[in-house]
């Protein structure tokens, strides 16, 4: 849009609101509800008269009505289940009178018009009870719904609509309903205002309406509820009284100044009413933020009606504000008002503000709410922040700051007014970038919150770059977000413009050369421009009791998006004229060691299969935020102290996270970014990490201290190993309810020290798994099924060992001269001598034999009856941890989800059928992990004397080619020439593919049994595990043309 154009139009939209505040008559452009419409067609002045106060808004109401019999959902189902029970209640209560006039035209002919009144009833019945059957009452938060439905419900029930009263979430609505009840003092409704005030028509038969007269508003009002006023007139009405005034407001409402983009497409008089007016505050200082936060700059006069409004209400309630002139305060509203005063030139503060809603851990946005809000808080962070001097805030900044990466990182965000988890990723994107302005500018307050807070500097990174990926990964095609909504394109804008300002995100566009930040922005501003018709048509995005659409925030938003600079990450950020707006501190980066290792292992990942479709800049960000995540792993190490750091190669530590936060953006990537189903949180993603990251070091354990010096020091003998599986037994013996500890030593315990060792550092591994907070809050039977798979796990480990030494030792790989053998000490029948060479030194003793000297038999013999099959199936499986790694991340899925509260829905507690297709899946992975593994690792196998898949009799059929052995007991051929050693690493591709084709098929079934959504998070566990096997072989491809 050219800049004289777009400035026309901000203009326009100034005046606009410039005006209303200077002419002191109400403001509201929200949309019109059918549930608060409803309640004014019921009103009586004179009881069971039939002579209704507002017939054209049953009017509206009869036009309407869907062909399906009920009323619509704007956005959630909550509001078709609301809009239908209030309809369908008025369309009773006209029932029981001669109608009036014939019935309306509606907007659905011919389907609708000659409908009877009682046909429309059974209709909307049947359609109520249609969608109470598929509620899912526990995912929803929209203002007071527990009361209202509950109440609703009721009502309906006693006047005669029956089947309403038992369906799926019903227990789960009377214990919310029972709830709120409780926290309520009897005699609480009549003595103070409070939000209950907003949904009076909820205690409908509970309360005496006129005893709560004296406590309505300045403009006649029951906190500018429409619905909540015609409750009080018409429970006034039942007892012969009225109230003029209450009357001359909802009057007041039906014919208010319609605007043009009011999402119902209505127009003055029609009948149709809001859920709240007016809401001139909460629109004016909205507007007001959004566009002078974009630069736009604000005329002497406009500003000054504005200020003046504005500066009356801060005088009339004592620093604090509400959504209209002298209602209830709120924390959300205060903190914009003190925002636009600020803006506009009135240096006002934030005492009140802090006064009223701090609370012990974040800020409520008024007395008694339920749940606390993200978007609220963001606001008063950022408010804080344009203190002049915000260090006097530190303490309040720092404890806002870490309830939203709380929020955030542990997935708890239930944003209570908005519908669009955009919107509170664009405001906690503006108050992070201000913090951080905020900070670069004054070194005091640097100093301040970070040692108040040391952890943020860690905390916001992850939460911002999380932000990121979920705006990236959730742009279409075409540049808009949400399916080509206008006004959820501009917060993706918005948001990416303030992220631009963070040190680590102007990191990433230096780092790589194209700025595919701008690039987004880019062409999320010329959707926007192509499509300038929407910017004035509102959306039902903003929550109250039912979603609600604003034309003029929506406006706001698509020209604060237009007008906004684009970033430019050449160390600034510059507006169009090329004028520096913001400088970058340095100091604030990633290291360039750190990141040029991460970006190597980035550079791999990136040619698996699994990864080529994964979109280059989501990459980007993956390994930015892998960056910040081995540093917490490194950090968690020491912490844990589980096992001891060995100075050996740790490449793994640099695969850990970014295969978890590459395999993350490769799921939001995969669907389109949405809530609670594209991608994990930071809370389950590093938990992972970590456990990940201890089963790399269990391996290293159990190869060195298990299998290289304990039992090799004893030649494997049978002894050595049943020692050691005792051992892992009694590690497990705390986890059984009557277990109790018995040994080969005898009652007490004798155990030799180097076992008693290995036993601690087991307990302690152990321990941390299944002593997890998540873990401790999955059911009984999860927790018992994660203890058996991780004692089987450590046990595979035990035979895997066995089944190396046997293999080494039919191979002579480890012969040493006869006399270092004898004279043995027995692990059993002597303790372990602290005083004899380390066992490492001992075993390198004994097995001093030149491989060099040794032929390589390739084909292993178990001493028991185990075929190939059933050793990838069971010992090999079992070995990779994936099992018991599965059930742990379950544990994690059922501990963090937002609206858990029984913590029953872990896969593993289900039903049978889930349970079985699970395991099926995830045995299937395991198979085709290892086998992947060992594809890529048969030269390094052979050379170490590792059994590897293709030493199995079935790769050495007479049709397998009989592959012979070379010198130095590998493959002939393992240069990647050899014909032999093709034809046996075909073999195993094609059986791990057969594994594949059935794990798929797993997945597939699992996903009908338990939604896409949990199915999504199963997927990136199957990624990050199928991740691992396809670097195997990705490297080994690469080494195989290297050395061609």
């Amino acid at each position: 849009m050219e800049s004289s154009s777009l400035q026309a139009q901000i203009n326009s939209l100034i005046t606009f609101l410039s005006s209303h505040c200077s002419s002191g008559k109400g403001l509201g452009t929200t949309s019109s509800a059918i549930y608060d419409t409803a309640w004014l067609s019921m009103i009586q002045k004179l009881p069971n008269s039939g002579h209704f106060l507002f017939p054209q808004c049953f009017t509206y109401i009869l036009r309407h009505q869907l062909p399906s019999g009920g009323w619509t959902s704007y956005a959630t189902p909550i509001d078709g289940i609301l809009n239908t029970a209030a309809a369908l209640l008025a369309l009773k209560r006209h029932s029981l009178h001669v109608f009036p006039s014939p019935q309306p035209t509606t907007q659905h002919e011919p389907e609708l018009k000659n409908w009877p009144l009682q046909h429309r009833i059974e209709k909307g019945s049947t359609a109520l009870q249609s969608m109470l059957s598929t509620w899912d009452v526990s995912s929803t938060d929209q203002v007071g719904f527990e009361l209202l439905v509950t109440r609703l419900l009721s009502l309906l029930e006693d006047s005669g609509v029956t089947g309403l009263s038992s369906f799926p979430g019903s227990s789960t609505l009377r214990a919310l309903h029972d709830a709120k009840l409780a926290k309520l003092p009897a005699n609480y409704v009549y003595t103070a205002r409070s939000t209950l005030y907003h949904s009076l028509e909820a205690l409908w038969g509970y309360i005496d309406f006129d005893k709560v007269g004296h406590l309505k508003e300045e403009n006649g009002s029951m906190l500018a509820s429409p619905a909540s006023t015609a409750a009080y007139l018409m429970g006034l009405g039942e007892k012969g009284m009225w109230d003029e005034q209450a009357e001359e407001y909802l009057k007041g409402v039906v014919d208010r100044e319609r605007f043009e983009g009011e999402g119902d497409g209505g127009q003055k008089g029609d009948g149709g009413v809001p859920c709240a007016w007016p809401t001139e505050t909460f629109e004016v200082t909205w507007v007001v933020t959004t566009l002078v936060e974009a630069g736009v700059e604000f005329g002497e006069r406009e500003g000054r009606a504005i200020r003046g409004y504005l500066e009356e209400g801060w005088g009339r309630q004592g620093g604090l504000f509400s959504f209209f002139p002298g209602g209830l305060v709120d924390a959300d509203d205060t903190a914009r008002a003190i925002m636009a005063l600020r803006h506009l030139g009135t240096k006002v503060g934030v005492e009140s503000l802090i006064r009223a809603f701090e609370a012990k851990d974040h800020f409520k946005t008024y007395e008694g709410e339920r749940n606390p809000s993200i978007s609220a808080n963001c606001n008063v962070l950022t408010c804080l922040l344009m203190m002049d001097d915000p260090t006097v805030y530190a303490q309040q900044i720092v404890k806002t700051a870490k309830f939203l990466c709380e929020q955030v990182h542990t997935d708890s965000v239930r944003e209570k007014w908005h519908i669009n988890e955009l919107y509170w990723m664009m405001l906690l994107s503006q108050s992070f970038a201000t913090l951080f302005d905020s900070m670069s500018a004054n070194p005091s307050l640097e100093a301040s919150i970070f040692q108040l807070a040391p952890e943020l500097q860690e905390q916001i990174p992850m939460t911002s770059l999380h932000v990121l990926t979920k705006v990236l990964g959730s742009q279409g095609l075409d540049g808009s977000w949400a399916n080509g909504i206008a006004e959820v394109t501009a917060y993706g804008i918005l948001t990416l413009s303030w992220l631009s300002h963070l040190p680590w995100i102007q990191q990433l566009g230096r780092m790589h050369g194209v700025n595919f930040i701008s690039a987004s922005i880019e062409t999320g501003k010329a959707f926007l421009e192509a499509h300038k018709q929407d910017w004035k048509k509102g959306q039902y995005l903003w929550i109250e009791k039912v979603t609600y659409a604003s034309p003029v925030l929506c406006e706001a938003y698509c020209l604060a998006a237009a007008a906004v600079p684009l970033p430019d990450f050449t160390g600034s950020t510059v507006d169009a004229d090329g004028q520096v707006v913001q400088s970058t501190k340095e100091s604030l980066f990633v290291s360039e060691g750190l990141l040029k290792g991460v970006l190597k292992a980035g550079q791999l990942i990136s040619l698996t299969p699994l990864f080529r479709t994964l979109a280059p800049q989501l990459l980007r960000v993956a390994e930015m935020q892998a960056c910040y995540a081995l540093g917490f792993l490194q950090r968690k190490r020491k912490e844990l102290g589980i096992f001891l750091a060995t100075g050996g190669d740790e490449k793994y530590m640099t695969f850990i996270p970014l295969t978890w936060t590459a395999s993350n953006a490769l799921r939001v990537q995969a669907t389109g970014g949405h809530s609670h189903s594209g991608g994990l949180s930071n809370y389950v993603l590093q938990e992972m990490m970590i456990l990940s990251m201890l089963n790399y070091q269990v391996d290293e354990y159990m190869e060195t201290a298990v299998e290289r010096d304990f039992l090799g020091f004893y030649s494997g003998s049978r002894g050595s190993f049943e020692a050691v599986r005792e051992v892992v037994g009694q590690v497990f013996e705390e986890f059984e309810p009557s277990g109790r500890r018995r040994s080969i030593w005898g009652d007490a315990d004798h155990t030799p020290t180097n076992l008693k060792e290995i036993r601690a550092t087991l307990s302690r591994y152990v321990r941390h798994i299944l002593l997890h907070p998540a873990v401790r809050g999955a059911p009984a039977s999860v927790q018992a099924r994660l203890a058996k798979e991780v004692q089987t796990f450590l046990l595979a480990h035990v035979q895997h060992a066995a089944d190396n030494i046997q293999f080494a030792a039919s191979n002579q790989l480890n012969i040493a001269p006869r006399e270092e053998e004898t004279g043995l000490p027995s692990p059993i029948s002597e303790p372990f001598d602290a005083s004899s060479p380390p066992p490492s030194k001992r075993r390198r003793l004994s097995s001093s034999a030149s491989l060099k000297t040794q032929e390589q038999p390739k084909i292993f013999s178990p001493a028991d009856s185990r075929t190939f099959y059933s050793w990838v199936r069971t010992t090999s499986a079992d070995h990779t941890s994936c099992p018991f790694s599965f059930t742990f991340y379950t544990c994690l899925l059922s501990h963090s989800h937002p609206y858990n509260s029984n913590k029953t829905d872990n896969l593993f507690n289900k039903d049978a059928k889930t349970s079985y297709v699970a395991e099926a899946m995830v045995r299937s992975l395991a198979s085709l992990c290892r086998m992947y593994n060992d594809y890529g690792s048969i030269a390094r196998d052979a050379g170490e004397g590792n059994l590897n898949s293709v030493n199995f009799a079935e790769f050495h059929t007479a049709s397998s080619g009989g592959a012979k052995r070379g010198k130095e007991g590998a493959l002939e051929g393992s240069d990647g020439n050899g014909e032999e050693e093709k034809k046996v690493k075909e073999e195993l591709m094609w059986i791990a593919e057969y594994e594949r084709r059935g794990m798929e098929r797993a997945m597939r079934e699992l996903q009908g049994l338990v939604g896409t959504g949990e199915m999504e998070k199963v997927k990136l566990f199957v990624d990050v595990t199928d991740l691992y096997g396809q670097i195997y072989v990705v490297r080994d491809i690469g080494v195989g043309v290297k050395r061609g």
